[in-house]
């Protein structure tokens, strides 16, 4: 925040370690910034009467000196409270017509046929492409006002339309479900985690239930839950599915190692990863050659648990080749998934001690999102992990301390 300011107000080479103390103190209350209002307005593009009220402010503080360490702290107090904040979801005008429109489907509904599970099949395959291209603050909405239709049909509907169409609900629920871990409300994203699940089985289709534990247990890495949670939803779905190749088995079988290896468990991640290797190798094309889905199990989600595995393990020439294919296999619009890997590359740097190049190569990434996935807890969760590893000694090097800072003004 204090280097887009800067350079708002024209200031190339201000102080960034400066402004942002002085951003604590407006962000505590203790301030008005008045003197950055213009900044502040042209770095939102906003106009400033949006921004502040008219009424006279106190000048920023230029004396506030923490002490290094309760700096350090409030840094990353502030980076980990952001990654579980729920970020407020904005609903665009036109849908103030959804009460009415849904009104009116339940009015005219009087029992759902295959024509309505064709329709949303394919409403739920588009969902899928969309996931990581619009911030979830856009989606949200639309999956919850569509689950709301969908449970009124599913309530008129017989067999086989309701078997379809249950199916249908439960990836519904877990699109919601992780819609909700990128806005950083885990609690809720798990309720929706059990309803997918519970509609899945329900819906006797075992592999949309795998494939929704699967997800569900590399999503708990991004949501705050402990390694030992991951574990256990991994192995769950590692026993239920019997060890037949499969999209959820794969999921399974990398949130393992990657849970793994943020323990510190350098041999149970590469044995799991050894294992996920074998299990896509037996994956159907259909997965294999899906790029663009959240569903899909290509190449470069393999090279993106090898580059995560290797970089917590300190092995740097395996982990940059990882990263290497990893970009090269990403198509241009999986942007996020680009970004991430990018932060594994800071986290690979960092762990091999060159703490600086990492620390900026971070802080670089972060800047570079678009400004609608800047507070995407997905991304924040991984840039915090990559972070985890600077060594002790190291953790008060200007460079560290400005990717905690942007992390926490984000």
């Amino acid at each position: 925040m204090a280097r887009r300011l800067l350079r708002a107000d024209g200031l190339e080479r201000g102080n960034v370690t400066h402004l942002a103390r002085q951003i604590y103190d407006w962000e505590k209350g203790l301030h008005f910034p008045r003197n950055w209002a213009h900044a502040y307005a042209k770095a939102f593009k906003i106009d400033p009467s949006d921004l502040f009220s008219t009424g006279e402010g106190q000048e920023a503080s230029s004396t506030y000196e923490p002490s290094p360490e309760i700096e350090d702290d409030e840094m990353k107090r502030r980076a980990l409270l952001g990654l579980i904040a729920t970020a407020a979801v904005a609903a665009p005008l036109g849908r103030d017509t959804e009460p009415l429109r849904a009104a009116l489907t339940g009015t005219v509904t009087t029992e759902a046929t295959d024509r309505d599970a064709d329709t949303w099949e394919r409403v739920v395959h588009d969902y899928t492409s969309e996931i990581d291209q619009l911030p979830a603050s856009v989606l949200l909405p639309d999956l919850l006002a569509d689950v709301t239709e969908l449970d009124l049909l599913i309530s008129r509907a017989k067999e086989p339309a309701r078997s379809r169409l249950v199916n249908t609900a439960a990836h519904l629920a877990a699109l919601t479900a992780y819609e909700l871990t990128v806005l950083g409300d885990s609690r809720n994203a798990r309720r929706w985690w059990r309803t997918a699940a519970r509609a899945a089985d329900e819906s006797g289709d075992t592999g949309t239930a795998s494939r929704i534990r699967g997800k569900e247990a590399v999503l708990s890495l991004y949501a705050g839950h402990s390694e030992w949670s991951t574990l256990k939803c991994a192995e769950a779905t590692i026993k239920a599915d019997h060890g037949r190749p499969s999209v959820g088995l794969a999921s399974a079988y990398s949130a393992k190692a990657q849970a793994s290896a943020q323990l510190g468990r350098h041999d149970e991640a590469r044995q799991a990863l050894t294992q996920l290797h074998r299990v896509f190798e037996r994956l159907p094309a259909k997965a294999t050659e899906d790029k663009t889905t959240i569903w899909g199990w290509s190449e470069q989600r393999l090279h993106h648990v090898a580059s995560y595995v290797h970089t917590h393990s300190g092995d740097l020439d395996r982990a940059q080749q990882a990263q290497d294919a990893a970009i090269a296999l990403y198509p241009a619009e999986s942007f996020l998934a680009r970004a991430q890997i990018e932060l594994h590359r800071a986290g690979s740097l960092i762990k091999t001690g060159d703490t600086d190049t990492g620390a900026r190569h971070l802080t670089q990434v972060m800047e570079n999102l678009p400004s609608t996935h800047r507070t995407d807890a997905m991304m924040r969760r991984t840039a915090f992990t990559s972070l985890s590893l600077v060594s002790p000694r190291d953790s008060r090097r200007p460079a560290v301390k400005d990717a905690y800072a942007l992390l926490a003004a984000a």
